[in-house]
């Protein structure tokens, strides 16, 4: 879904708000294990990603991605995806775009999963 959003952000010059959309304009079919949502601002898109059925709320955990497009004169989009810590049907705290305060990367923009998630490995993406 994070992918479908870079593509149609670049096309449209704004992200997708639905998830049938995303989902029909890109040709994949997600799983009936999980519910799926979009929120979308102006600068970025978050997709969540919550385990729906019984028999496993209590093994799955739950997601969230998020494409930033950075501030300034060359923009550019960055992605994350994160997932809870533990497992259930709590969405998880969404991402953030921290600019220039971040002591580690005080002239560059970094993205950070929320509270009590992590980032998958290899998530980030940038361009």
């Amino acid at each position: 879904m994070m992918e479908g959003q870079r593509t149609y952000y670049q096309k449209n010059g704004k992200f997708e708000a639905t998830v049938s959309t995303v989902q029909r304009d890109f040709g994949f079919k997600l799983p009936t294990s999980f519910s799926f949502a979009i929120r979308t601002t102006t600068y970025s898109a978050y997709s969540y990603v919550i385990p729906n059925q019984p028999a496993y709320t209590g093994q799955l955990k739950a997601y969230v991605g998020a494409t930033f497009m950075t501030p300034g004169q060359n923009p550019k989009m960055i992605t994350i995806i994160c997932q809870n810590t533990q497992p259930g049907q709590i969405r998880p705290a969404d991402p953030s775009l921290v600019l220039g305060s971040f002591t580690l990367n005080p002239t560059g923009s970094i993205v950070q999963c929320g509270n009590f998630s992590t980032q998958i490995s290899a998530s980030i993406v940038n361009e």
